[in-house]
């Protein structure tokens, strides 16, 4: 799986892999997937959950139980 993981990353070939460092490749491989972090960050940014929804529990009529269900303060956003 690791050899897999350097061919999707860097590019490298199953043999230029076992011939490298390993400490350089994971710390090759730590940085592409801080890169690839930062990147999804700035494409879709972050998204902060604890404020968008808050949980209640109502009772649903079939089974007599109060179940939990989040209620969305800014609902245009999920639709």
């Amino acid at each position: 799986m690791f050899l897999v993981n350097v061919k999707e990353a860097l590019g490298y070939t199953h043999e230029q892999t076992l011939n490298s460092s390993y400490a350089l490749i994971t710390g090759m491989l730590q940085e592409y997937a801080y890169m690839c972090n930062e990147r999804n960050k700035a494409l879709y940014g972050e998204e902060d959950d604890e404020e968008e929804f808050e949980w209640v529990e109502l009772v649903d009529f079939t089974t007599s139980e109060a179940r939990r269900y989040k209620k969305y303060n800014n609902a245009k956003n999920k639709i």
